[in-house]
């Protein structure tokens, strides 16, 4: 990809994920980038497609991946530590309006990055998991394809309100996080697993 067309699409994501969709005009995007409107256009002939492509780049550049360069030789609980605090950071931001907007004013974009959104999240979960059972510390026996549903649909239905039961401050809250992520791995570890992360968590 051209360098400078990579640079505008990384820099609207920042600016979509901080501003929501609605709000952010190819205007404050040149300004931003400090080139000309006219250059914008260059690229993409209209805002609609670059939002398209701020889609398969976000998806392309996961924000986090257990397969990433940085964690991929840790073991299994040790990559789900570095989740927790991917998951911390992004909870700091309280951000949902990049969905929102998607949803109301570009519903056929937003179809496709939600199903390819779950479906990356979903292999990621998946083959964490597998990892752990692998190094014995997560249960031979899980059924690790509801587990891995269990856990996308919950993070990603995090902000929806019509059902919430939890408040938006405990939905954004560091505790919160905590006790799921405690749940969930008293629940997969083996007595091994279980020692392991309870040095961690001390």
């Amino acid at each position: 990809m051209n360098e400078q067309k990579d640079n505008i699409i990384s820099t609207s994501s920042a600016l979509f994920f901080q501003y929501g969709i609605k709000s952010v005009t190819m205007d404050d995007i040149a300004s931003k980038m400090g080139i000309s409107k006219k250059t914008l256009y260059q690229f993409f002939s209209n805002k609609r497609e670059l939002i398209d492509q701020v889609c398969e780049w976000q998806l392309s550049n996961p924000k986090f991946s257990f397969k990433s360069d940085q964690i991929v030789k840790l073991n299994a609980l040790d990559q789900y530590f570095e989740f927790f605090k991917f998951v911390n950071e992004i909870l700091q931001q309280k951000s949902d309006t990049l969905d929102y907007d998607l949803k109301k004013y570009y519903p056929k974009i937003w179809d496709k990055f939600k199903d390819a959104k779950i479906k990356q999240f979903y292999t990621e979960i998946l083959y964490n998991l597998q990892k752990g059972i692998d190094e014995e510390f997560y249960r031979s026996e899980l059924n690790i394809d509801f587990i891995s549903k269990n856990l996308v649909s919950f993070y990603l239905n995090l902000s929806i309100t019509e059902y919430q039961v939890f408040s938006s401050d405990e939905v954004f809250n560091r505790n919160t996080h905590r006790e799921l992520t405690l749940y969930h791995l008293y629940g997969i570890c083996t007595n091994k697993g279980i020692e392991y992360f309870e040095n961690k968590f001390k």
